[in-house]
């Protein structure tokens, strides 16, 4: 509570591009859709997961994002 996904697990999720969409989704009421990303996950190696992101319709409170991940990396290893 009371921080940034970004700022999450010793700040690994702090990738720029994801930043700046994320950062973008409530001042400009957009979604992040289908959004790739290739990552080493702490534990885990490469991981390839893909996020969605929306504005959260909880209530009158609209300061909250509603952030989805999938990771993919199985489903797309040959």
């Amino acid at each position: 509570m009371g921080k940034f996904f970004y700022e999450l697990a010793h700040d690994q999720w702090d990738i720029p591009e994801l930043r700046e969409l994320l950062e973008k989704i409530l001042p400009e009421k957009i979604t992040m859709d289908d959004f790739s990303v290739k990552h080493e996950v702490e534990g885990l190696g490469k991981r390839e997961m893909i996020l969605n992101a929306r504005r959260s319709q909880n209530g009158t409170d609209s300061t909250r994002i509603l952030l989805a991940i999938e990771d993919i990396t199985e489903r797309i290893r040959p």
